[in-house]
């Protein structure tokens, strides 16, 4: 039987009160999820959207940080056809998970890098990069946790609380940009990003 090809990655990150563009808060700190972060107060993730604030490297890219990758990357092989990482963080205010953005035609490598901000002293840990045009934090996010027909599509973690990440075939991925763009019908970044990302996995856009 031939294998699935895996498109996309839907991964869990903390959650950030101040839109992943700056350090978390106390309150963010004491109900994260992660054990790393609870038990050193510290935040990788805290600056995953902040590409439209610190600047980018020479090529362009913008460096992010996902959890559950840091100790193990991405099977090589997956890898390889993965198109893009959609992001999810449950919202310790309300107890909804939200899909908060992505990032597009990533790159998955270990990086520890100097901090673009004085409110963090200490280096961070990144493993994922791609071109700023490429990262997209939405305005209005979906709500992973009130059942529909885009949930029940989504597969389900193996080990809930462990296993912080899922593949994602094609057409769960198409599922989750639709929905993305009814929630955001005005948002022309995430419409262009959108046609790359469906000719990227083979759609003809004629």
């Amino acid at each position: 039987m031939t294998k699935e090809t895996s498109y996309g990655i839907l991964a869990a990150i903390d959650w950030n009160s101040n839109d992943w563009q700056g350090p978390s808060t106390p309150e963010d700190l004491e109900k994260a999820n992660f054990t790393f972060v609870k038990e050193n107060d510290i935040a990788n993730a805290s600056l995953n959207f902040g590409h439209n604030v610190f600047p980018a490297d020479e090529q362009g890219n913008y460096r992010g940080f996902l959890p559950h990758l840091f100790a193990k990357t991405p099977d090589a092989e997956k890898s390889k056809t993965v198109k893009i990482v959609i992001l999810k963080s449950k919202d310790w205010h309300d107890g909804n998970t939200y899909i908060v953005g992505f990032y597009a035609f990533p790159t998955f490598k270990k990086e520890r890098i100097k901090s673009p901000t004085e409110a963090i002293q200490e280096d961070i840990d990144t493993n994922i990069k791609s071109l700023v045009k490429n990262i997209h934090f939405l305005e209005n996010r979906v709500n992973l946790s009130v059942p529909s027909e885009i949930t029940k599509s989504l597969p389900k973690d193996k080990k809930p609380g462990k296993m912080g990440y899922n593949y994602l075939n094609q057409l769960s991925i198409e599922r989750l940009l639709d929905v993305m763009s009814a929630l955001n019908p005005d948002d022309k970044k995430l419409s262009s990003i959108k046609l790359n990302l469906f000719k990227a996995m083979g759609y003809s856009m004629v």
